[in-house]
Parts: structure tokens; sequence; C-alpha cells
């Protein structure tokens, strides 16, 4: 008969005295030494009552460590500056009710949980929020200990620390309108640009229906029969043509020696990429095709927003350099085809999109954080 695969070993338990455990071990050691030299026996069994409350704590604290079990709990990406709930799963393999305390760290921050008293084969999630401040990826330690119940001796033990935390650059705001309006002049789009400006026209057969008047909407549009009959602002609301697909190649180039200006327009363009992905997912429900240059190039198709977070995943810890490898024209696959293109740099007027449109045989507009783009506001840092 095959043998079943065994469990992993689990971490070995450390055992410690705290600083009031090694204060009662000095107080129990001078009091058993002068009842000693004194003969004054019942202060010995005092003493020895001391001790032997030392050795049941450790004996309790090992018994809840040893088998007590931690792991971090998966967290999907998360945008810098977004607030995670970032936490670890308790489970009590004893029979009996174990304390433990569990620390996960993730980066230069961690968050400590105590349970108390969780019963003989529960588990119990805890989290707490947490912010991270750049992109990137986050991991560390976790950790169990027990010093229940007297704080005397306290053992510890390593839990399961895998899974880091994905953080994504941070985003900025996008207007909706402004964006698909700069894509419809800009980026390559096969004539959708011609479509949409054909439907959003004011032909009454392409009135969808009436709305309250919002400051922006044009004098035009104002349905002055309904406006006298009710008494305010009514205006005509058009269906337009569907948002295409969009096809985002992000390009983070650096100069071979770069400097703290440069990195910056690096985390700048990196997050003018991830507004204008999410913008365009949220605002009009078309699929976003992030793609990212390097020696495998990362190109995936996101349909919501899970799927976005996983697509921009490769943003997270995105270096940049002074070469940008080339995609090749067959890897976009059918993306190239009736969507908008746009190539997202950290350098103003790359000749990268240039390189694509001739790779592909399709026209690449390109954009840099330090364009003037009025529907685009950056980041803010607090």
């Amino acid at each position: 008969m095959r043998r079943a695969d065994r469990a992993p070993p689990r971490a070995p338990v450390n055992l410690r005295f705290t600083a009031s455990g090694l204060g009662w071990l000095a107080a129990a050691t001078l009091i058993g030494a002068a009842a000693w030299y004194k003969s004054i026996n019942l202060v010995l069994v005092l003493v020895y009552a001391m001790f032997a409350l030392v050795l049941l704590n450790g004996l309790l604290a090992w018994h809840a460590v040893r088998r007590t079990t931690a792991a971090r709990v998966p967290l999907p990406p998360v945008f810098a500056g977004e607030s995670a709930d970032c936490g670890v799963v308790v489970r009590n393999g004893a029979a009996r009710p174990v304390t433990v305390a569990v620390e996960e760290r993730a980066g230069p921050t961690s968050n400590t949980f105590l349970v108390y008293r969780l019963p003989g084969g529960h588990a119990q999630t805890c989290a707490a929020p947490r912010v991270f401040p750049a992109r990137g990826r986050f991991g560390g330690p976790v950790g169990l200990s027990s010093g229940f119940p007297f704080g005397f001796l306290e053992c510890e033990r390593a839990g399961d620390s895998g899974g880091a935390v994905v953080v994504l650059p941070r985003p900025g705001v996008a207007e909706p309108d402004g964006l698909r309006r700069w894509v419809s002049r800009h980026a390559g789009h096969d004539g959708w640009a011609r479509r949409v400006l054909r439907r959003a026209t004011t032909d009454q057969a392409e009135v969808r229906g009436l709305r309250p008047y919002r400051p922006g909407d044009a004098l035009r549009d104002v349905h002055w029969r309904t406006t006298a009959r009710r008494g305010e602002p009514m205006v005509r609301e058009y269906d337009v043509a569907p948002s295409p697909e969009l096809l985002l190649v992000v390009e983070a180039w650096l100069p071979d020696a770069p400097t703290a200006a440069d990195r910056a327009r690096v985390e700048a363009a990196l997050s003018l990429a991830v507004t204008i992905a999410r913008t365009w997912r949220r605002a009009f429900d078309s699929p976003v095709t992030v793609a990212v240059p390097g020696d495998e190039p990362a190109i995936a198709t996101a349909a919501s927003e899970a799927e976005l977070r996983a697509a921009l995943v490769p943003l997270a810890d995105l270096a940049g350099g002074p070469t940008t490898p080339a995609i090749p024209g067959g890897a976009f696959h059918r993306h190239l085809v009736g969507g908008a293109r746009v190539v997202v740099s950290s350098r103003p007027n790359t000749p990268y999109a240039d390189a694509l449109g001739r790779a592909t045989g399709k026209p690449f507009a390109a954009v840099a954080p330090g364009d003037r783009l009025p529907w685009y506001q950056p980041p803010t840092v607090e």
C-alpha cells in the first residue's frame, strides 16, 4: 500500500523568559535562599509553589502554541493608498481552548491580534485595515506566541507567512467623458470615432429619454415643452455607440543613470496607466487589455474589476530601464482589431508607439504624464 504524503513539518517552538518571569524567578531564588539559610520550611514550600507556577506556565503555553496554526489570509491586489483588510486565520488543533497572540507583518508595519480561549477544533479570522503608501510586494513573517496564563514564560513559533500583498500603483482621477473624447481623437480606433460622432447627434430617432438638467449640458439639448410643463429644465439624453476595447501598453523608460526626477516620472506614468485602465473599465464596461513589455511580455485582458487588478499585477514591481523590449505583433491577437490602442510612457514623444505601429500595422497613440491632459488629475500623497 502506498503511503500518503506527510504534512510538512511545523516550525519548532521556542521558549523564553519574559521580564516578569525573570523577576519572579529572582524573587523566588532570593526568598528560597533566605528561607533555606534560616530553615523556615513554610517559606520553602511557598518558594516551591512559585517555581511550580513557572513550570505550569511553560507547559500550558507550549501546549497552546504547539497545537495552534496561523496563516496569512490571501488578499487580492490593492492600489496604493487603498485600505485593505490584512489578517490571519488561527486554527486550534487541540481539544481544549487556547489563548495565543498572533503577529502578522507585511512590509514595515504589522498587526498583532489576541485570540482568547479559542475552542478546540475551531478557527478564527483576525483582520485589521492597513494602507500601503507605495506600490510593490509586501511580505513578512507570521508569528504565534503565548504566555498564558501567568506571563512568566512565552512560547513562540513561526506561522505560515506565504502570500505577499501585491500593491498596485496609486491611481489618480480621470473624467470619463474627457478620456473618451481624447481617445477618439488620438488613439488608433479603426473608424470607431467616426461611428461615435454619427450616433451622438440630436436626431430624435436616437433620443433615449429625458433627464433633469446638469451643469455643462448643451443649451440645444433642452426639451422646452417638458421644461415648461414640469417647471424645471429637462434635457434630451441620447444613445451613443458602445466604447471599444482598450489596448493599453505601459512603457517604464529610464535613462542609463536615472535621477530621482526620472524615477518620479516612472511612478507618474504607472499612476496614469492604472487610472486610464480603471476608468475605462468602470465607466464604459468595456474589456481592457494591459500589455507590459519585457523579456516575456505580460499581456492580460480584463472584463471585470477583479480581472483588471490581476492584469495590472506586473506594474507592482516594474523597475524600468533604458531599453524597452519589443512586443511581437502576433502577441496581441484579436485585441488589435476595432479597439483603441494607447501607449503610456514615462518619456514624452516616445518612439515606442511608432515601433509598435510598424510591428503590428496598426497605429498607437502615445501619452505621457507630462502632457497636458485636462481630463486627468494625478494622485496626491497625503
